[in-house]
């Protein structure tokens, strides 16, 4: 960071967010199906940065299911049956809310930036 402008630095710290991917490979999946494993994602702010004499930061923060796929709601009305028919529960497919998955990441700065 040290060859960047340092107000562009300082703006960036301060409105941009940090997105986190998790990708869960430890789901059991049968040999003949497509593999879609689950995805999730945090987003961590480094504002904090800014504080004068602020070196490190230990970020926590909840992960969130980022959606697999698009899914068709044209033939989901059924008269004769609910309108969900077809459609997995979110939480079925990816367990980070259910579960209460959460992220830490931990970042060092040799000098203070504020």
């Amino acid at each position: 960071m040290g060859k960047h402008d340092p107000v562009l630095l300082k703006e960036m710290l301060a409105t941009q967010l940090i997105r986190v991917f998790v990708h869960d490979s430890d789901e059991f999946v049968d040999s003949d199906e497509k593999v879609h494993f689950s995805t999730g994602q945090s987003n961590f702010s480094f504002k904090d940065f800014l504080r004068q004499y602020c070196r490190e930061l230990k970020l926590r923060a909840d992960v969130f299911p980022v959606k697999r796929q698009v899914v068709d709601n044209t033939q989901n009305l059924d008269l004769n049956t609910t309108a969900k028919k077809g459609i997995l529960g979110r939480e079925r497919l990816t367990p980070y809310l259910t579960n209460g998955t959460y992220a830490v990441v931990v970042a060092n700065l040799l000098h203070p930036i504020g």
